[in-house]
């Protein structure tokens, strides 16, 4: 019992490492890139980019927070898979592990674009049109990048789920929305490299992403096979999924402001707060002799 149990705390852990790893990921990776970038035109990037600025600094700090976490994140799914497959496990978390530097150098991709407009000795020896173009430069730059990014986040999903397969502790089924996903991401990067004309047969394979929230779900819910399903835990995890994903939602709809978007997204991660210390009570109730299972 006491190694279920252990089981089940290094499942929650690796869960919710997960998805807060990924929980800001939306709004750094897809939202913002698309409000400061104007294609075709870089003077209005430009002005853009002056306008929000704040914006694109929140993107900066997401994306530094989300690629940090995820270092927690492969240690703690290492610690879980480790005594279901050593070799895969460290194929996973080595995997995962490669995307984290070409996160941080992609993060000046973005920053380099505040420097060039706030900068008065660039000012002074860049034309307005030059300037412009690379602002707009490094903002591609860095959605290019996040494609190269996006080959690993789909192949670690690979021996992610062949790991799951052979756990024994989490259900064979949650392996095969992990191998979907991880061929949306793959098939999406290479897509961006093929001619316009064929791009639209690549182009939606993020969505296939949705794959990964079954997995991450259950780690965070019932931790290993065996226990009952916990209500109120699931009732943490649906709520916080809610507020999040309807958050992001409200945002792209313009029917919140990026001020709002961050109080529901605190809102969501107080719910994460109050889902840890469900779990220490349910962890001690565990240890205690006696205490019903």
């Amino acid at each position: 019992m006491k190694h279920q149990v252990t089981i089940r705390s290094q499942a929650r852990r690796a869960g919710l490492l997960y998805v807060l790893a990924s929980s800001l990921a939306p709004f750094a990776y897809l939202y913002v890139p698309g409000v400061l970038l104007v294609h075709g035109d870089a003077l209005a990037t430009a002005d853009r980019v002056r306008a929000s600025e704040n914006l694109l600094r929140a993107a900066i700090l997401a994306e530094l927070y989300a690629v940090t976490v995820l270092v927690f994140a492969s240690l703690a799914l290492y610690q879980l898979f480790k005594n279901v497959g050593r070799k895969t496990s460290i194929l996973m978390a080595a995997l995962m592990l490669v995307s984290v530097p070409i996160s941080y150098v992609n993060t000046l991709f973005h920053i380099a674009p505040l420097v060039l407009l706030k900068s008065p000795a660039i000012a002074a020896v860049l034309e307005p049109g030059p300037m412009a173009a690379q602002v707009m430069l490094f903002l591609r730059l860095h959605d290019y990048g996040l494609l190269v990014n996006q080959i690993f986040w789909g192949l670690w999903l690979f021996p992610t789920g062949a790991l799951v397969i052979r756990s024994g502790f989490i259900p064979r089924w949650l392996a095969y929305p992990l191998f979907f996903a991880g061929a949306g991401y793959v098939l999406n990067s290479i897509g961006a490299l093929l001619p316009p004309s064929l791009r639209s047969l690549t182009q939606y394979g993020q969505i296939l992403g949705v794959g990964e929230s079954p997995f991450s779900f259950y780690l965070l819910i019932w931790g290993a096979r065996g226990y009952a399903t916990d209500r109120l835990a699931t009732i943490l995890v649906l709520l916080s999924f809610v507020i999040g994903t309807g958050a992001l939602v409200a945002l792209n709809l313009e029917r919140i402001d990026p001020t709002q978007y961050a109080v529901l997204v605190l809102a969501s991660l107080l719910v994460v707060i109050a889902l840890v210390f469900r779990w220490r009570w349910s962890e001690s109730s565990e240890r205690t002799p006696g205490a019903q299972r």
